[in-house]
């Protein structure tokens, strides 16, 4: 006995495996799409600086990414209507968001130092109190390197709250110290001999030029500061070495280094005559 299927159902049936086909055939395009956008994003990464974690970070989103705006349009195609996917993918986010609220901002802040480059690997920064040469930047923390080769890690989003100083971004730096000389000194003679000092040593820079400048008419002292150009990475050697020679030539030299002295005046009260 032939069945007979009523035309409806047949419709039905063959939207249906049209339908279906078609998701297929979304879901192998995106497939596609997906491998080839992670192997193009690599490649593309290969042409700017960044670290490991990084290209692998921007690679795996890309590609899960793909996947994801693939799902979405494989669904709209069976036929689930496209707000109620919008909807669902929104809310979604939305709860992700919330969750890794703090990975987010730390996240953020990567990419910013990457992209604007306050700082690089290698660079000597100062953050949140500590002065270090910075190893490496992480997809949420930043690990640094202090001079006693301890090594610190700190969030990205606390680096960026806080603020960086880098010493090495322009190559050039400027030292700040300050010499402190008697009242009766001759500061003619100071200033050439912290001169004669920075003169004699090659890591200080002719351009800019050295400066001796009285900053300060102190308490105990006429101090004197000592501007000197010299390359980030002679920054801190030089300072300490300057600090050195100049206490040594001003020895020499019979110039005083002076330190803070308080003059106690005492009163005697003569005792009360007897009987009074």
């Amino acid at each position: 006995m032939e069945i007979v299927l009523p035309e409806t159902i047949l419709r039905d049936v063959l939207g249906a495996a049209l339908h279906i086909g078609a998701a297929l055939l979304v879901m192998i395009a995106g497939r596609w799409l997906a491998r080839r956008s992670r192997i193009w994003l690599a490649h593309s990464l290969k042409r700017v600086t960044l670290t490991p974690s990084m290209e692998s970070l921007f690679t795996t989103l890309t590609y899960y990414g793909v996947w994801i705006v693939t799902l979405m349009v494989a669904l709209i195609v069976l036929g689930v209507p496209a707000t109620s996917v919008l909807a669902v993918a929104a809310v979604v986010l939305l709860l992700l968001g919330l969750a890794l609220q703090q990975s987010l901002r730390d996240l953020a802040a990567a990419v910013n130092f990457l992209l604007f480059k306050p700082f690089q690997v290698g660079d000597l920064i100062e953050t949140r109190g500590i002065t270090a040469v910075v190893e490496e930047i992480q997809l949420f923390s930043t690990v640094l390197v202090r001079w006693d080769n301890k090594v610190v890690v700190l969030p990205n989003g606390e680096i960026q709250q806080s603020g960086i100083v880098n010493y090495t971004k322009k190559h050039v730096l400027r030292t700040d110290l300050v010499f402190g000389i008697g009242y009766e000194d001759d500061i003619a003679q100071a200033r050439r001999l912290i001169q004669e000092v920075a003169a004699a040593d090659p890591r200080i820079l002719a351009d800019p030029p050295l400066q001796v400048l009285v900053a300060e008419l102190g308490d105990n002292s006429v101090n004197l500061s000592v501007r000197a150009a010299v390359a980030s990475e002679d920054y801190w050697n030089v300072q300490n070495d300057l600090r050195e020679q100049v206490k040594l030539r001003f020895d020499q030299e019979g110039i005083t280094i002076p330190f803070p002295q308080q003059t106690v005046h005492v009163v005697q009260q003569e005792a009360p005559a007897a009987g009074s």
